[in-house]
């Protein structure tokens, strides 16, 4: 018998002994509600066998101390076991590890503390899932960690306080995800893991204090999607051992101690959608090499040393022109890695990863992290707060897929280009502190999308547009150019912020075609009754002009004698 209720909106308490006697019970899922499910009292004893319980998110034994229930210990077919978020206490108990049938075992949000497999035995766990995340878990990984569980695929110890080394024998399980991020881990990445990690599909060391280069020199994951190895003390340059991941989507190295040119070599790469280098100490320009990244989605450079003009040729870039393209792109890469390698995956299972796949991306000094779906289809330019100089490439409004253009805290000179007034899905658009000149483009309020706009700091002049979604924009956005007049401003414009009528009206009636034909039929009516008039006026002209007339009708009937 299958019962399951997840996702309602199911209130109130409930004893999980009425389930005692049923005995053809396989599988239990009383998830995501609002219930407060009671597991201790009053005493029973189950009649079933279970195959799947998920307890997620139940308010799990609130009266008897948030205690793992016990009689999980009888239930010797079980494999999935969720009891994520549910505020449980004490150690992980070593039974769901070791001496049980259990392969998925989902612990995240919870207050378990005390150390990673502290257990005494010399059984191998069956395990192949293991979630522990955003709990208490301190102390070092075991050294021995990868042979206690030879058969873990997934491992998500992330948000912990785990510490020490990141052990060699992590390297020997066939290891599809490793999430260690958000926790105290330090020295180096060990060779062990990424030279023999070619299964490894998603590499999640962000936020550490690991240190060294980036990654081995002998690194081939050669399956791996995602990269992140954010916030932590890496120094040198990015090796080429990159381009042994061909088909790497997500690049992650910011806010490290990186150095020298970004590889040129690394634009190359064939399948890379998000790319993000910033918080590093990278010189150089950005070359036009950049523009051959077709699949590129999100490029993030921001807070560098990077000097010299942003490429021109930036609308060669596929997914910023054109529509819907990402999640088809993200598709294929799925379909692809299944066809390859039909013994180690299925569809669903990279489905599963892709959508437990978060990013951060700062916008507007806020961090919106991206998840899933909506990582897919993001599309993102930060260049802001390094070394850049002339003025910003018309091309750039041609990216009309665009969501967030960061180009703030640079030295960009010339006029905000009127070509924005295509960039139809804008929604961040940051272009202070500066050196722009000229006016807001009036064009740009038609960016109906567009929530956060700033263009303060610069050298900006004129009226301000405030129409449509620009009346929601405060002085902020605005702040720090003298010459700009207009709401929200307290300046008010003058009349010589403005254009005189007078010019515009003239100027409008010129470029009127009426202007044109009226100017035609008068010179024609005019040079007319000039030729006329002379006539008229002058006998002896009248009288030549009768006889040469009269000479070529003559003429023309002599000719026309000929032919009869």
């Amino acid at each position: 018998m299958k019962f399951k209720v997840s996702g309602n909106h199911l209130e109130g308490e409930l004893s999980f002994s009425i389930f005692a006697n049923a005995s053809s019970l396989y599988y239990l899922d009383l998830s995501n509600n609002k219930l407060e499910v009671e597991t201790e009292s009053p005493s029973w004893v189950p009649t079933f066998q279970l195959r799947s319980l998920n307890l997620a998110s139940c308010s799990l034994n609130k009266k008897n101390g948030h205690i793992v229930p016990t009689f999980i210990s009888t239930q010797y077919l079980l494999y999935l076991l969720d009891l994520s978020e549910n505020s449980l206490e004490g150690n992980i108990p070593c039974q769901l590890l070791f001496n049980m049938n259990i392969t998925d075992l989902y612990l995240s949000g919870n207050k378990i503390d005390g150390s990673v497999l502290d257990c005494s035995t010399n059984v191998t766990s069956p395990l192949k899932s293991l979630d522990t995340s955003d709990n208490h878990v301190k102390g070092s990984l075991p050294k021995n960690i990868g042979y206690l569980l030879p058969g873990l695929s997934l491992v998500d110890m992330s948000s912990n306080a785990l510490e020490g080394n990141i052990p060699c024998s992590f390297g020997y399980p066939p290891l599809h995800l490793i999430d260690l991020s958000h926790n105290m881990l330090s020295r180096t990445v060990p060779q062990s893991l990424t030279k023999n990690g070619t299964r490894l599909m998603l590499l999640d060391l962000s936020n550490n204090k690991l240190q060294g280069q980036m990654l081995p020199k002998d690194t081939n994951m050669t399956m791996l999607r995602a990269l992140h190895l954010s916030s932590n003390n890496f120094k040198g340059v990015i090796l080429p051992t990159i381009l042994n991941s061909p088909n790497l989507l997500i690049l992650d190295v910011r806010d490290n101690d990186l150095s020298d040119n970004i590889p040129e070599w690394l634009y190359d790469h064939s399948s890379l959608a998000i790319l993000i280098l910033s918080g590093n100490r990278f010189e150089g320009h950005l070359p036009r090499r950049l523009c051959q990244m077709k699949t590129l989605q999100a490029f993030d450079v921001s807070s560098n040393r990077l000097s010299g003009d942003i490429p021109s040729c930036l609308n060669n870039i596929t997914f910023w022109k054109k529509s819907s393209l990402s999640l088809t792109y993200w598709s294929y890469y799925v379909k692809k890695l299944v066809l390859q390698y039909p013994y180690l995956f299925r569809e669903d299972d990279i489905q599963s990863i892709i959508a437990t796949e978060t990013l951060p991306l700062f916008i507007k000094n806020r961090l919106y992290p991206f998840r899933g779906i909506p990582l897919m289809m993001v599309t993102a330019i930060d260049l802001s707060s390094n070394q850049l100089t002339s003025s910003i490439p018309s091309e750039i409004g041609e990216l009309s897929q665009l969501l967030f253009l960061n180009l703030s805290d640079n030295s960009l000179t010339g006029s905000i280009p009127i070509s924005f007034r295509n960039l139809r899905s804008m929604e961040s658009l940051d272009l202070s502190h500066n050196k722009l000149r000229g006016r807001i483009p009036t064009e740009l309020v038609g960016l109906t999308s567009l929530s956060i706009f700033s263009v303060a700091y610069n050298n900006l002049s004129g009226r301000i547009p405030f129409e449509r979604q620009f009346s929601t924009f405060t002085s902020q956005c605005y702040e720090g150019n003298s010459e700009l007049c207009g709401d929200p401003l307290p300046r008010k414009c003058s009349t010589t912020n403005q254009s005189k009528p007078e010019e515009k009206k003239g100027i409008r009636m010129i470029d009127h075609p009426f202007f044109f034909y009226a100017f035609v039929t008068v010179s024609y009516a005019l040079g007319l009754w000039a030729f006329f008039g002379i006539l008229i006026i002058k006998k002896n002209w009248r009288h030549k002009y009768n006889r040469v007339v009269d000479g070529y009708i003559e003429s023309l009937f002599e000719l026309l004698s000929k032919y009869r």
